[in-house]
């Protein structure tokens, strides 16, 4: 769900009783464990959703942008614990909803309920068909993949026809996204651009040749 969706009086009511925080980069909203007692919307910056397994290992399983609602999943789960990390990306501000309170909402307002749900059947498909195209892929696929949405999102064309991924991310991040190593990573990044496909500077990204990467429907990028 993406509250910017709503109009102006109901944003405005959906948030307000929320406590707006701000955020740095690398600053945690919520860790493994904790109550899932509330639920967050993204005013500014953006916000990653990390799991971490058994063996301390992790992967990027979402980016929340402004507008977006995030750690709903869990608060779904009546007395459920936090099994996901939310890390701030960029530096910014986000708005945290008492879960009775949203709750609330949700059951007053008939129009904020449906936007819910609708944002929850997009993304758990969003979800679905990215492990399915996933699966079975190599390492330089499963990048080539990733960088690919990560441009339908966040890309913005430069007037020499190259495509600026606009999201400040480490290689860390990268790898955590596509699960590999930061090594394997940096290994995969460094035959692409010798072979001109992309540009990597200090976090960011730019694809010199934007057609060699499939993009999802989401993309709206004019040609």
């Amino acid at each position: 769900m993406n509250v910017l969706q709503l109009d102006d009086a109901r944003q405005a009511t959906l948030l307000a009783d929320a406590k707006r925080i701000a955020i740095a980069r690398a600053d945690f909203l919520y860790m493994p464990g904790d109550d899932a007692n509330s639920v967050y919307v993204v005013e500014s910056g953006r916000v990653k959703i990390v799991r971490t397994t058994a063996n301390g290992s992790e992967s990027i399983i979402g980016i929340r942008n402004p507008g977006d609602l995030f750690g709903e999943l869990t608060w779904m789960s009546d007395g459920a614990k936090r099994t996901t990390s939310a890390v701030a990306l960029d530096p910014g501000f986000v708005a945290r909803i008492d879960a009775v309170q949203f709750e609330r909402r949700l059951r007053d307002d008939v129009v904020v309920s449906a936007a819910f749900a609708r944002g929850m059947s997009l993304r758990l498909a969003s979800v679905e068909r990215e492990l399915t195209e996933l699966a079975g892929k190599s390492v330089p696929g499963r990048l080539v993949d990733v960088l690919g949405r990560l441009a339908a999102d966040h890309g913005v064309r430069e007037a020499d026809g190259t495509l600026r991924i606009a999201l400040s991310l480490t290689h860390k991040d990268l790898a955590d996204l596509i699960g590999t190593s930061r090594e394997t990573l940096t290994k995969e990044l460094s035959v692409l651009a010798d072979v001109g496909l992309l540009r990597v500077s200090h976090r960011e990204i730019v694809l010199v040749q934007p057609q060699a990467f499939p993009f999802s429907r989401r993309n709206t990028l004019p040609p």
